[in-house]
């Protein structure tokens, strides 16, 4: 995972999920140290059964994806042995984030991926073409545009050109819906409106791609057009997570604390 990060930008993000892990056990330290416990002997059960699916995905199966997956119920295994049960579901937040950082292969991400990036370049040309000067054409998956600077090719349609950075996204809203202890309405508020904010980034890094290159004239894979549009993209994510949490809608005037409810994965209430 760490050599994809430094070979591929769009999987940078791999680099910083430590960091993120760390802040929010931080953040979550009196929380955990409350709540540890005697550890489960179903946490051997988990290392177990890990480490054995592990091992089928090396022989007779070759399934790297899986291989890197078995990491997580050996994680949680060990936190369940260790600390207990009421620990491992406040650590749940920080098994998501390891989950946002094992790479999908590139096979699997295509399938999953190609049609509401289909959708979403089709809506990034029809607002391009909004703009005044500019004239869109699609071809295939590729945008095409004319304008006074000049003409050619965006180039956003290739489905790994940048749209693994929706797992980028998501990680982002994880570590900023659960960087403080919440109430489980903002939870399941999140979590609905995770996927169309982590679309709309992905639309807006787009654009932001798309501007850059009609505007400059620089070339659809420069560093330029990219490093704008991660930039841009990251923040807007970051920025609507934050909204989401923050927002006061009027049927929740007054939040009300609910003390240590186990039934609420954020450990309670309050922003």
């Amino acid at each position: 995972m760490v050599a994809g990060a430094y070979s591929h930008s769009e999987a940078a993000h791999v680099l910083i999920i430590p960091v993120a892990i760390l802040l929010l056990a931080y953040h979550r330290r009196d929380a955990l140290r409350e709540h540890v416990g005697a550890g489960s002997v179903w946490g051997t059960v988990f290392v177990v059964i890990g480490i054995i699916l592990f091992s089928f995905a090396y022989w007779p199966f070759n399934y790297g994806y899986v291989r890197n997956l078995m990491i997580l119920p050996v994680l949680a295994g060990v936190i369940l042995v260790a600390c207990g049960g009421s620990v491992l579901k406040r650590s749940l937040p920080m098994l998501l984030l390891v989950l946002l950082a094992i790479p999908v292969s590139s096979r699997l991400w295509a399938a999953l991926i190609i049609r509401p990036e289909t959708y979403t370049i089709a809506v990034t040309a029809a607002t391009l073409d909004k703009l005044p000067g500019v004239d869109i054409q699609i071809e295939g998956v590729d945008i095409f545009y004319s304008s006074a600077n000049g003409s050619g090719c965006v180039a956003l349609g290739e489905s790994n050109r940048g749209a693994r950075l929706l797992l980028a996204f998501l990680a982002v809203g994880v570590f900023v819906v659960f960087s403080r202890i919440r109430p489980m309405w903002r939870v399941i508020t999140a979590a609905v409106l995770a996927m169309p904010i982590v679309l709309f980034c992905n639309f807006f890094r787009l654009l932001c791609w798309a501007v850059v290159v009609v505007y400059t004239g620089a070339a659809p894979e420069s560093g330029l057009g990219r490093n704008v549009s991660l930039v841009c993209s990251l923040f807007a994510s970051y920025g609507l997570f934050a909204i989401v949490c923050s927002a006061r809608p009027n049927l929740f005037i007054e939040e009300i604390g609910t003390g240590d409810d186990d039934a609420d994965i954020a450990d309670g209430a309050g922003p």
